[in-house]
């Protein structure tokens, strides 16, 4: 009988492919610069990569690779880990090299230029490094890998340490991204550092009750960029290029959520918070008619897609931790239905009512896969 490889070693093209070259990133930075030439070339790519994916990645000899939230998802949603130890090597395969700076941690492992500059193809993001830190919790409980995983665990911290200080006052903290000096605060990757925080309070003895403090100052912080309304811009500034978009304002909801399951005084000071943010995606977002979450509220780039996987993934993961769990069921039915053809996943659907992005694993599929298969076991355990 032949075997089939475990899921989390499946690689996968990305959105991101044809915007890892040297000169896509100098295009990209033009483009954010608002130099007319990088517009122009902008335009160019996004139209290729809209009408031709598959054949501009074949043309480009692009490979598929690895993502570390894939690799992190995959272990967490797994039913069984027969290879625990293999699961540890893949998703420490996927870790930035450089431990003795930065520790245990994870990025994109590719380049990526942003409106906050380049970060290169080795830097790690407090976005990314969660998943991984809870793909390790996860396979602690295995004793053919226990010691590793907690000792790997244990080095996140030295992640969360290289991280700037971008806001700081005697109640309240904002973290950068990644380890480097950047210009604009963004609100989602606090939330991932407050959740981060509170996992090394309830898995690190050792730094427990500074890392307690930290997340409930960062928690804070969060809570107070808030709009009235209830919506959380990216950046917490109003400088231009701003915007409001569902799976980011996701981001902040999940993580707050998960903190406060970790921490009395985070949900304590996060619940109205976190029920005023989910009201704001329940009106202004969701679309009754179509059973999906829109992708903006507030944008600043235009391109030709109207809905998103990672919008339904991210919507689905805070539907079923709140226990909304009929309109998840709901809400599954509706992605199936848009983004699967002849059993193919796709990432977006786009102004034609075409789909793009076939098997794009990391850009919505699998965490739409992985927020499934939660709702699935609650679903099982509670029959």
């Amino acid at each position: 009988m032949k075997s089939t490889q475990p899921d989390f070693l499946e690689k996968c093209f990305d959105p991101y492919d044809l915007w890892m070259s040297p000169r896509a990133i100098r295009i990209r930075g033009a483009f954010y610069q608002g130099r007319l030439l990088g517009k122009i070339s902008a335009a160019v790519i996004v139209l290729l990569d809209w009408l031709a994916p598959k054949f501009f990645r074949k043309a480009m000899k692009i490979e598929q690779r690895n993502y570390p939230i894939t690799v992190a998802q995959k272990i967490l949603a797994a039913d069984s880990i027969e290879q625990p130890q293999l699961a540890l090597e893949q998703l420490m395969s996927v870790a930035v090299p450089d431990s003795s700076k930065y520790g245990a941690a994870w990025g994109l492992g590719f380049p990526w230029m942003s409106k906050n500059g380049l970060y290169n193809s080795d830097i790690p993001f407090v976005t990314h490094t969660p998943y991984a830190m809870e793909a390790l919790c996860r396979l602690m409980s295995f004793k053919a890998c226990h010691e590793d995983a907690k000792k790997h665990f244990s080095c996140t911290w030295r992640f969360l340490e290289s991280l700037f200080v971008l806001h700081e006052d005697c109640t309240t903290l904002a973290l950068s991204y990644a380890p480097t000096n950047e210009p604009r605060i963004v609100i989602n990757a606090n939330a991932y550092a407050c959740f981060a925080y509170c996992l090394h309070a309830e898995k690190n003895v050792s730094r427990s009750n500074q890392a307690q403090g930290r997340a409930l100052r960062i928690a804070r912080y969060v809570v107070q960029q808030q709009q009235t309304n209830g919506a959380w811009y990216y950046y917490a500034d109003d400088l231009p290029g701003n915007f409001i978009d569902c799976f980011h304002s996701c981001f902040i909801i999940k993580n707050l959520i998960k903190a406060s399951k970790l921490d009395d005084d985070v949900r304590v000071l996060a619940a109205e918070s976190i029920q005023r943010g989910k009201q704001y995606i329940d009106e202004n977002f969701f679309d009754k008619k179509k059973g999906l979450v829109k992708r903006f509220t507030a944008r600043d780039i235009k391109d030709p897609f109207i809905w998103d996987l990672y919008d339904q993934a991210e919507y689905l993961g805070i539907l079923i931790e709140l226990s909304e769990l009929d309109r998840a069921e709901k809400l599954c039915k509706a992605a199936r239905a848009g983004f699967v053809r002849n059993g193919k996943w796709y990432s977006k659907i786009d102004i034609l009512g075409f789909r793009w992005g076939e098997n794009f694993s990391r850009w919505g599929i699998t965490p739409f896969h992985f927020s499934e298969k939660k709702l699935k076991r609650i679903r099982q355990n509670k029959a």
